[in-house]
């Protein structure tokens, strides 16, 4: 069976229970998903699948995952990825991040940054690369996933989303 579509939808305070139930279960932070829930996205199919939950799915739509963009200036972090656990390994990660970076595009950021403790060989295939922490920009450095939330130890990666990076490439979706 084909995979469906996967679209973006904006998340709403009616979904902040589910997402942090999908954050905690990912071991991501969620003690700021309050302050970035204007930037968090539900990845959306809308065909319904055979045994999905109630909490996932409505009458004509199945929620898959979860994302988010934190803008800074030109600058984003992408944030808080997380696929429910019946749709995991199925290739919707890779869905919901490319929407993400193309959302991202659309509202006319530069490059997107962000720091990993379990998947620093996910976003590679994505096109990210690393970067040293201190290279990523001030106003990204002072935010709280920089500052408290993610461990020194979390890697840093980063994707240029103009024609004018350091490789002279733009990325292509």
């Amino acid at each position: 069976m084909a995979r469906p579509h996967l679209h973006l939808q904006p998340a709403t305070e009616a979904d902040l229970s589910l997402i942090q139930q999908w954050l905690t279960q990912s071991h991501l932070p969620t003690e700021d998903l309050p302050q970035i829930l204007h930037g968090l996205y539900l990845g959306v199919v809308n065909e319904a699948l055979v045994g999905v939950s109630e909490a996932l799915a409505g009458a004509d739509k199945v929620v898959v995952g979860v994302g988010g963009i934190e803008r800074h200036g030109n600058d984003g972090l992408l944030r808080s990825v997380a696929i429910a656990a019946p749709f995991r390994q199925q290739g919707y990660g890779q869905l919901l991040c490319r929407q993400l970076i193309q959302q991202a595009q659309e509202e006319g950021i530069q490059a997107l940054y962000l720091l990993t403790t379990t998947a620093e060989f996910f976003f590679p295939k994505l096109g990210f690369k690393p970067i040293p922490r201190q290279a990523v920009p001030t106003l990204l450095q002072q935010t709280t996933e920089f500052s408290t939330l993610c461990p020194d130890s979390a890697v840093c990666l980063w994707l240029p989303l103009t024609a004018d990076d350091s490789d002279g490439t733009a990325i292509a979706n």
